[in-house]
């Protein structure tokens, strides 16, 4: 009984300790327009599957969570994402908000 429950509860703390495709595309994103090295940690994240086309591209999926993002210099910031998923390993767009 002990294994089951440690082996859930060390399923549940690992639900978002890598990095994921769209923290990634937003660290690229972010750390170019502040000319400064960009860090996002993700701490909870969604993906929502939706396959609609929207002005001409076609959209598999919308991915959104919270994280914390880390700029030089700066405090640490609480932030939401999301991003809009092309496939399920390409983003085509996504925004962080403060």
């Amino acid at each position: 009984m002990k294994r089951v429950f440690l082996s859930v509860i060390l399923l549940l703390n690992t639900s978002c300790a890598f990095a994921t495709l769209c923290t990634d595309y937003l660290e690229d994103i972010y750390s170019k327009e502040y000319n400064k090295p960009v860090k996002i940690k993700c701490k909870s994240e969604f993906i929502d599957k939706i396959e609609q086309n929207l002005a001409g591209k076609f959209i598999s999926s919308i991915t959104y969570g919270k994280a914390e993002l880390k700029i030089p210099k700066q405090r640490k910031m609480k932030v939401s994402y999301f991003c809009l998923m092309e496939s399920c390993d390409k983003p085509l767009w996504g925004y962080i908000i403060p």
